[in-house]
C-alpha cells in the first residue's frame, strides 16, 4: 500500500511540476497579473520590462532605435537618428505580446512563488 501510494504521489507531483509550467503564462493572463495588463504601454512606456523586452522569434526590439543609456541597464529608449524612420515611434508596442511575464516583474514572482 505505501509503494502505490507514494508511487501515485510521485507521478502527481511529477506531472504538476512539469506538465502544467507551460501554461502558466496563460493562467497569469487570465488572472490579470501580466506587466502589460497591470501597466498598459500606451500609459508606461518605460518599464524595464519593456525596455528590456524582444521577441523570441524573430528577435525585434521594443526599442527600435536602440536603448539610453545602454543595452544592460536602460532608462528609456533612443531617439530616432538620422538615417532612421522618423515618422515612427521610439517605442515598438505592437512586439510585446499577450502577457509580459519577464523576471523582475510581479507575474515571474507569482508564478515562481506560488507552488
Amino acid at each position: 500500500r505505501a509503494f502505490w501510494g507514494s508511487t501515485i504521489s510521485f507521478f502527481l507531483a511529477f506531472v504538476g511540476w512539469f506538465a502544467l509550467s507551460p501554461i502558466a503564462v496563460d493562467v497569469a493572463s487570465s488572472i490579470g497579473i501580466c506587466e502589460n495588463q497591470m501597466y498598459p504601454p500606451e500609459e508606461y512606456p518605460k518599464r524595464k520590462a519593456y525596455l528590456k523586452f524582444k521577441k523570441v522569434n524573430t528577435n525585434e526590439p521594443y526599442c527600435r532605435f536602440g536603448k539610453v543609456p545602454n543595452a544592460d541597464n536602460p532608462t528609456d529608449c533612443a531617439e530616432a537618428g538620422a538615417g532612421d524612420d522618423a515618422t515612427l515611434s521610439k517605442y515598438n508596442t505592437e512586439v510585446l505580446g499577450s502577457c509580459i511575464c519577464t523576471a523582475g516583474t510581479h507575474c515571474a514572482d507569482t508564478i515562481t512563488y506560488s507552488g
